[in-house]
C-alpha cells in the first residue's frame, strides 16, 4: 500500500523560526519601555529567532553564512566604532536582501537596499523582520539588537579555533559600551569582559 502525502507541511526549523518571530514581536510589544531589562529581553528574543533562522539557513545552504569582511567597521553611536561585517552578513543571509556581504554567495552588485526584490524572495529566511532590528549604515543594512548596536557573529573555523561554540558564536554587547571591539574568544579568556553581554555560549 502506497501512502501519498497531500500538500506540504512545515519543517521543524520553519516552525521554530515562526515561533521565534512571534516571541520577538511579543517581546517588542510587552517590553516597549526603554529600560535595560526590557531591551535585554527583546534582544534575547531576537537572538533566539536569529539562531533558529541560522539553522534553517544551514539546512538550505549546507553551511552557516560567513561574512566577506568580518572586520568592517562603522561609527554607529557618535564616537563609538563597531564591527559591522557580521551584522551585514546576518541581515543579508536571513532577510534575503542582498548577497555581497556573504562569502561565496554574491557579487558587488547584490547590495542590500532595504527591500526584497522578486529575484531575492528565494533567499528569505525571516519573512517579517521587524524594522527595529535593521539599520541602514552607509549604503547597506545591518542586523541590530534592541540597544541599536550591531549583532556580533563569528562562524566557527576548526583550523583557526576562532569560536567558543563548534558552530558559531552570536552575541550582543547589550549595556556594555566599553568593550565593543572585543570578540567571543576575548571574553572566554577574560570572564569579566562579557558579563553584560547576551551570548549563545
Amino acid at each position: 500500500m502506497k501512502i501519498t502525502r497531500k500538500g506540504h507541511g512545515f519543517t521543524l526549523i520553519e516552525l521554530l523560526v515562526v515561533i521565534g518571530i512571534i516571541a520577538l514581536l511579543a517581546a517588542l510589544v510587552l517590553g516597549s519601555g526603554n529600560s535595560g531589562s526590557a531591551r535585554r529581553n527583546v534582544t534575547q528574543g531576537a537572538m533566539q529567532s536569529i539562531e533558529a533562522a541560522l539553522e534553517r539557513y544551514c539546512v538550505e545552504h549546507g553551511e552557516y553564512p560567513e561574512p566577506v569582511n568580518a572586520d568592517e567597521t562603522a561609527e554607529i553611536v557618535p564616537g563609538k566604532i563597531y564591527r559591522i561585517g557580521a551584522a551585514r552578513c546576518l541581515y543579508q543571509a536571513l532577510r534575503g536582501d542582498g548577497r555581497d556581504a556573504i562569502k561565496g554567495a554574491g557579487s558587488a552588485e547584490a547590495q542590500s537596499d532595504g527591500k526584497v526584490s522578486n529575484d531575492e524572495v528565494k533567499n528569505v529566511i525571516i519573512q517579517d523582520l521587524p524594522q527595529a532590528f535593521r539599520r541602514k549604515v552607509g549604503g547597506s543594512y545591518i542586523l541590530v539588537d534592541a540597544f541599536g548596536r550591531p549583532f556580533q557573529y563569528i562562524k566557527a573555523d576548526s583550523d583557526k579555533k576562532n569560536t567558543i561554540n563548534s558552530t558559531y558564536d552570536l552575541w550582543s554587547y547589550a549595556e556594555d559600551d566599553k568593550n565593543v571591539m572585543a570578540k567571543s574568544k576575548d571574553a572566554e579568556a577574560n570572564a569579566s569582559l562579557g558579563t553584560k553581554w547576551i551570548k549563545n555560549w
